[in-house]
């Protein structure tokens, strides 16, 4: 039996290899274009960095309500229509398109990857982690949002914004296809007492709703900014004099430019680039940049508090016959046809059904399932395993034994983690990764949730409605597991502790939060603390995770940025430099308009 795997192998290897070899071409071709066709200026009113959903979607008003100059320095490079295909996204982890960022070692979790490593996936792309991410869009909890500024906002606040951007930004839609795990699942929900979503944030479950426009992926990069776009260009530091930032420096085509912001720079690097960019700059823990030898401007909690949705749970449901979404169908040429007509299969955002319930009987849910139709075995070890840096072993002993079933996931997450970790440069040179110690399960509490939410993922599992579609509960026994009781405690902490998982949903390592806290960053109005005219706005302000997917969370404070800091300036500032009133000889040589 083992030749027809083996066939399978190749042949979902063969096109994996094809398609990562066509967008490597395309990616070079791309970098050696914009060498020849770098235009810029030595001077802008903004610098955005990073074109993820918040830097695009600032970059977006700022272009369309506003006369201010602009630029938008981008490290990855361009997207393609070919990209915009939903099911490609995972097909572009660990690829050029990727950071290619992991944890290090981790104590706690992780034994199931190479070297207790897990892959830390982030774009490196226009458009960032949201041409990687399954496009799911959840408001999450609203009232958490008022605890992030510290009650200087309330609830309807907050649902103006999301409204906003659901309404002005985005293109929402319901799945466009789907597989007989969804309404299943849905069913099976109802079997345990849990309802479809209502207007509150509760215990709840729904079919995704997505980021697509006519069944294509859809980003805030999508907005037409591609005028104010530079690909290809690493900002290795702020500008900083007299704590006031005043530009970046940024390599592009091998050649170092320096590039002056008259109103202010904005990172929107990501959580894990974004306090890269300020300790190379001076912004950060004293200990690390002295130890680095590098000056300090600001001693900041840069780097710390980083939190991440975590979970387990891939491969938990095996079939005795295929779904209608799998791996072999993505490869049936009449998806084409299907596509363009924003349907079909190559739709699939590669989870179908989001829920939430609370493992504590509280109003507030505190783990999160996504319903995932295609497990990783379905592609023979040819690109998902290889994504996940499972090691052999685990491998050959744990996945490999259900080749014979269709599988799918019911991934189990923690939707509020105690357990936090650090991002740390651990260079001056801007190339080298940081160090990402995520210390994924250091805390107690964080296990038992996980076990509390995969205990009721197994409920979903053995239910009715999913018994009548065929469904059954994987009871391989875990590698390095099974000296326990299957399903005990016991067994569970050790199966989450191997087969631990991240959501990509990096948060918290430029905490937003009042000037006095000795764990802020930025305050509620995201300037860089005690240094003008720099701000953060993407996923490290998030002091803590948002009830769910990130996406909307990030668009929602970009928004709320652009509203409190840019569109309250006056609009008749025109692109040519004016100041009225310069307050030290520093603002005039480089061209800097204090605010304050």
């Amino acid at each position: 039996m083992w030749f027809p795997y083996y066939l399978q192998f190749l042949i979902y290897s063969l096109g994996v290899n094809v398609f990562l070899f066509f967008i490597s071409i395309i990616y070079y071709n791309d970098v050696l274009l914009s060498s020849y066709n770098v235009n810029l200026q030595e001077e802008y009113d903004y610098i955005i960095v990073g074109a993820g959903t918040a830097g695009s979607l600032i970059a977006h008003r700022i272009a369309t309500e506003t006369n201010f100059t602009f630029v938008v320095l981008e490290a990855g490079g361009r997207s393609y229509p070919l990209l915009e295909i939903p099911f490609i996204g995972p097909l572009l982890h660990g690829s050029i398109y990727d950071w290619q960022y992991e944890t290090t070692s981790q104590e706690h979790a992780c034994f199931a990857m190479v070297d207790k490593k897990c892959k830390l996936t982030q774009g490196k792309i226009f458009g960032g982690s949201s041409k990687l991410n399954n496009m799911i869009h959840v408001r999450g909890n609203i009232s958490h949002y008022v605890k992030w500024f510290h009650g200087k906002y309330n609830e309807d606040y907050f649902k103006r914004h999301l409204e906003y951007i659901e309404e002005n930004i985005f293109h929402l839609n319901n799945i466009q296809y789907q597989s007989e795990l969804v309404d299943a699942i849905l069913d099976a929900a109802n079997e345990l007492g849990y309802k479809e979503f209502g207007q509150n944030f509760r215990s709840n479950f729904q079919k995704s709703k997505v980021t697509q426009k006519d069944g294509k992926r859809w980003t805030t990069s999508d907005k037409d900014i591609n005028k104010y776009v530079v690909t290809n260009a690493l900002v290795e530091n702020v500008l900083i004099t007299d704590s006031i930032g005043y530009g970046v420096s940024v390599h592009i085509s091998d050649k170092i430019h320096k590039i002056f912001a008259r109103k202010g720079v904005i990172l929107s690097a990501g959580t894990l680039n974004t306090p890269k960019i300020l300790q190379l700059s001076g912004i950060g823990p004293s200990e690390l940049l002295k130890a680095l030898k590098i000056p300090v401007i600001q001693d900041l909690p840069v780097g710390k508090n980083l939190q991440d949705h975590i979970g387990s749970g891939l491969d938990l449901i095996l079939f005795n016959q295929t779904l209608s979404i799998n791996a072999a169908n993505m490869l049936n040429p009449l998806n084409l046809f299907y596509y363009l007509q924003g349907k079909g299969a190559w739709t699939t955002p590669g989870c179908e059904v989001i829920g939430f319930y609370s493992t504590k009987n509280s109003t507030n849910p505190n783990v999160q399932v996504m319903i995932l139709p295609v497990g990783i075995a379905s592609d023979r070890g040819s690109h998902l395993r290889k994504s996940l840096s499972i090691t052999d072993e685990i491998w050959h002993k744990y996945f490999t034994k259900s080749f014979d079933k269709h599988t799918s996931s019911v991934f189990t997450t923690i939707l509020h983690p105690k357990s936090k970790g650090t991002v740390y440069i651990k260079s001056k040179n801007p190339i080298i990764p940081p160090l990402v110690n995520t210390r994924y399960l250091s805390e107690k509490e964080d296990v038992d949730t996980l076990i509390a939410g995969i205990k009721i993922a197994v409920k979903l599992i053995r239910s009715d409605s999913l018994r009548n579609i065929g469904a059954q509960l994987n009871t391989n026994p875990f590698p390095g597991c099974s000296q326990y009781k299957f399903f005990s405690d016991r067994y569970l902490q050790c199966y989450i502790r191997h087969l631990t998982l991240t959501s990509y949903h990096y948060v918290g390592t430029c905490s937003m939060g009042l000037p006095e806290s000795k764990k802020s960053v930025v305050d509620t109005s995201f300037k860089v603390l005690n240094v003008k005219n720099l701000y953060v706005v993407d996923g490290s302000v998030l002091p803590t995770l948002p009830s769910g997917n990130i996406n909307a969370a990030i668009a929602m404070m970009a928004n709320i940025f652009f509203e409190t800091n840019v569109k309250r300036l006056p609009r008749n500032i025109h692109s040519s430099f004016q100041c009225h009133k310069y307050n030290k000889l520093h603002d005039y040589l480089f061209k800097v308009c204090s605010l304050d």
